[in-house]
């Protein structure tokens, strides 16, 4: 099997999550929080016990997990999760575009540059996901990771002075609260969090399947999470450097940016655009070809109760692709937001979805697997717990503060 083929469906759930969750919400997390470097290592941890659950629910049921929440558990998870779905798709969708517009502002600046390049990128993905082309996806999506991975990753931890400091990160477990929302930010953020639903149907179109498929699966994911915990490390370093933030998404940009210049030089810097420019372009790209699937999978199962209709062929299907439009066009209303509360928000609203996929998978990957190697064991039916118990009580503490 090829070396990338490997890896790859890990990769585009790493980068659909990198760009949104770690890149612009990590460098704020390290300039509220510091460098808790700790955090996106534990992030990454519950991400890959929470998408290894999902790949083992879909190769001992032959299904994606979502048809599971409809078939197997019913009434109480479809209307919310649907509900849920639409709110998601506006936050993300609109979180995407400000920062692709940022990104490619602080490239080619431009007067009111951020609404120009913004809807041009959307508009962009749309076109490229549009005919459901999945070889032409997964290329251009190799091509953007491996050079944020690169650009970013290797020239971030320049800013760390000595082996010492890195240590002090890693176990730094005081100086911000734990009830802070940026902590909760990029523990539930880090990696994506409604997007790891995606990653069953990409092994789909990857043809996986059997113990042979989750062990594949298993070292995907495995290194998939490890650069993304890099990377969201990388960024709160970054963010930790900052002495001000600016709430205007392209200044904030250039504040980073500045400081691989300062370390750097002018490559430095130009290397920083470059990569963070292929990490939010990539979330975006990888947002608006995988969600569709979601709410295409949870329309034929609902409202046509056929699920073989939402097989193989669901990226030409016309709820994928309407959903699809509805993705790249409607958040564009979201460019005149206040750029750090949209982050923010986003962040958090796809920190509630942690508990309801370790809840379901608590339930699903026990339920009538008996002996079987699908079933969870003992750990990770700890793990699950924990999230769900600490994400759950963290989700009403916020819903409360706020409201």
């Amino acid at each position: 099997m090829n070396k990338l083929a490997i890896i790859l469906p890990g990769l585009l759930v790493a980068a659909t999550g990198v760009g949104a969750g770690d890149l612009i919400s990590g460098a704020l997390a390290g300039h509220y929080l510091g460098p808790a470097l700790w955090v996106p290592l534990a992030g990454a941890l519950l991400k890959y016990i929470l998408t290894e659950g999902i790949a083992r629910f879909q190769f001992a049921r032959e299904k994606p997990l979502v048809h599971g929440w409809i078939e197997d558990l019913g009434l109480w998870i479809k209307g919310p999760f649907f509900i849920y779905l639409i709110i998601w798709s506006y936050m993300v969708g609109g979180a995407l575009i400000n920062a692709n517009g940022s990104a490619l502002n602080s490239l080619f600046p431009l007067e009111n540059g951020k609404y120009i390049y913004g809807t041009f990128l959307s508009v962009l993905g749309l076109a490229l996901v549009l005919p459901g082309n999945f070889e032409l996806f997964e290329k251009i999506m190799a091509i953007l990771v491996g050079v944020m991975f690169i650009t970013v990753i290797s020239t971030s931890f320049t800013f760390i002075d000595s082996p010492v400091d890195l240590l002090k990160g890693l176990t730094m477990v005081s100086g911000f609260s734990f009830r802070d929302s940026w902590f909760l930010a990029v523990l539930g953020g880090v990696g994506g969090t409604l997007t790891i639903l995606s990653y069953g149907y990409w092994l789909q179109e990857e043809k996986r399947s059997g113990l042979e498929g989750l062990r594949t699966s298993r070292i995907d994911l495995a290194i998939s999470y490890f650069l993304t915990a890099l990377f969201s490390m990388a960024m709160m370093i970054l963010g930790g450097q900052l002495s001000v933030v600016s709430k205007n998404g392209a200044v904030f940009v250039d504040q980073v940016a500045q400081l691989f210049s300062t370390q750097l030089g002018p490559w430095g810097e130009i290397l920083f655009k470059v990569g963070f420019f292929c990490g939010v372009f990539s979330s975006l790209l990888g947002v608006w070809q995988s969600v569709p699937y979601l709410f295409a999978d949870l329309y034929h199962l609902h409202f046509k109760n056929n699920p073989k209709a939402s097989g193989e062929d669901i990226k030409k299907s016309k709820p994928y692709r309407l959903y699809l439009l509805a993705l790249a066009l409607i958040p564009l209303s979201s460019l005149w937001l206040k750029f750090q509360a949209i982050q923010l928000f986003y962040a958090v609203i796809g920190a509630f979805f942690i508990p309801l996929c370790a809840l379901s998978l608590l339930i699903l990957n026990n339920k009538g697997l008996k002996e079987s190697p699908y079933k969870n064991n003992l750990v990770t039916n700890t793990l699950l717990l924990v999230t769900l118990l600490f994400f759950a009580a963290n989700g009403a503490r916020i819903v409360f503060d706020k409201f």
